[in-house]
């Protein structure tokens, strides 16, 4: 069974190469140089081919405008700051306390998230994650309707995509 190591910074992106077999990270933290190689170089340091190995991103999305994007972040408020500031925090109410006081809006949340209703806009976004190196994407959907998104993505976009 694969094991796949989460890593957002090098000495975690260089043990995902080491340990694992593939690497679980953001887009952006794929885009930079410092943590690819890290996780290239963890692999070759034992003696695996890096360019065989997964790299798995989660990327959240918004299938419509502002709107949608405003009431998804409702609910994913805590997301962009998580792990650096809310990860040790044992109570959902503090946590969620903490992530209104420091994102107070929903726009904080969701300008790094691609909002959009064109296809096009949705096929060049994943086509450019396949094209940063990732093997496999996991849309993270903030949309309250989920059937309207998956419908989206199955009938517009993923047909249209290339490997």
């Amino acid at each position: 069974m694969p094991i796949y190591v989460a890593g957002n910074g090098p000495k975690s992106a260089r043990l995902a190469g080491e340990i694992g077999d593939g690497w679980i990270t953001t887009p952006a933290n794929l885009a930079n140089p410092e943590l690819h190689d890290a996780f290239r170089d963890g692999a070759l340091y034992v003696g695996k081919d890096p360019t065989a190995m997964p790299i798995i991103l989660e990327d959240f999305i918004v299938v419509g405008g502002e709107a949608e994007a405003n009431e998804a972040a409702t609910f994913w408020r805590f997301a962009p700051i998580g792990f650096k500031q809310l990860l040790y925090i044992p109570d959902p109410r503090e946590i969620e306390r903490r992530a209104m006081e420091t994102l107070p809006s929903p726009y904080q949340v969701w300008q790094d998230w691609l909002v959009s209703m064109d296809p096009a806009d949705h096929i060049k976004h994943i086509q450019g994650l396949w094209d940063l190196g990732a093997t496999h994407v996991f849309v993270h959907s903030g949309n309250q309707d989920q059937m309207r998104m998956i419908d989206f993505y199955g009938q517009q976009v993923l047909p249209n995509l290339t490997t």
